[in-house]
């Protein structure tokens, strides 16, 4: 059979569609002949007459993704990764995370994952950085492979660069399928797990998470605790923080002054400054030092209402 052929060319670091043949059936790899990039699709029969109709209009990432995302379809995966190293080898045209999304995408759904993990490693080094959307196939294809450690520490990043993905039903999954099979990460994973939660306004989910670690043996730190109260008090429970607070001091573990100052905020955010000001009393009596963030937040909640009297007396 005859060969499908875009013939594009570069012109000001944007390829134009520059010659066309077409029939339909069979593929072959992109090579470049004469300075010119030449693509050869099987199947693609739709949309090689769609970029037919598109004489003299530049091709930009938006086209090149397309066509990467149908070469995916077709399942020729090799190809597809072949065209996008071009593009970025020799400088034709500059990826989005779209374009990267698109390509770890594709290898991800093929079971693909340490390449996919590695095209976020290059994002990462390089001008167009990950986005949520990067992050989250990357979290998804380490689900699928069981590979909860890797995907916690993918977490742990995005944590740091305040970045929060909203694939945590899956993490969820995975974590419950790994207690039923009696293999318990350290608290470190189970803290960051619940903190995304609680980011992610799934609190009473992060509250079971903690309840599962207690039922299996594995204690809670007051890393944890302030976590869950930190959560509670975002969402205006504060009350239900203090609960959490409670089973912290039942169980033995000392509160720090954080723990303070994350219910202090909480009653000040509710305007209940009464209850604050009880809690910013006691840390002294427990032998803690309030620090700047703790007078800073006993401050604004005294200021927003009117009350702020009461702060210069009790100092």
């Amino acid at each position: 059979m005859a060969m499908s052929k875009i013939s594009l060319r570069k012109c000001n670091g944007i390829l134009s569609l520059s010659s066309y043949s077409y029939s339909s059936s069979s593929y072959s790899r992109s090579s470049k002949v004469k300075g010119r990039v030449v693509l050869n699709f099987e199947c693609l029969d739709d949309a090689v007459t769609l970029f037919h109709q598109m004489n003299g209009v530049p091709f930009d990432v938006v086209t090149f993704t397309t066509l990467i995302r149908g070469i995916f379809a077709e399942n020729k995966v090799k190809d597809a990764v072949q065209l996008f190293k071009k593009l970025v080898k020799e400088d034709i045209c500059e990826p989005n995370e779209i374009m990267y999304a698109t390509v770890m995408n594709g290898l991800s759904k093929r079971g693909h994952t340490q390449k996919t993990l590695s095209l976020l490693r290059l994002m990462q080094q390089g001008n167009t950085k990950p986005k949520i959307i990067n992050y989250n196939i990357v979290i998804d294809s380490l689900c699928n492979d069981g590979n909860l450690d890797a995907a916690i520490n993918i977490l742990n990043e995005m944590k740091q660069k305040d970045i929060y993905p909203d694939i945590w039903e899956k993490v969820t999954t995975l974590f419950s399928e790994m207690v039923n099979l009696n293999m318990y990460p350290e608290v470190h994973t189970f803290n960051i797990l619940i903190d995304g939660l609680c980011k992610d306004g799934k609190v009473e989910d992060a509250e079971e998470v903690m309840k599962h670690m207690v039922e299996k043996g594995v204690e809670p730190d007051v890393i944890t605790y302030n976590v869950i109260m930190d959560g509670y008090c975002l969402h205006g429970h504060p009350d239900r923080a203090r609960r959490i607070f409670d089973i912290l001091i039942d169980k033995g573990i000392e509160p720090t002054v954080f723990s303070y100052t994350i219910l202090i905020n909480g009653y000040c955010k509710k305007k209940k400054i009464a209850k604050a000001m009880q809690l910013f009393c006691e840390i002294s009596q427990k032998g803690l030092k309030p620090n700047i963030v703790t007078y800073n937040t006993i401050l604004q909640g005294l200021f927003e209402v009117g009350r702020i009297g009461i702060y210069w007396a009790s100092t």
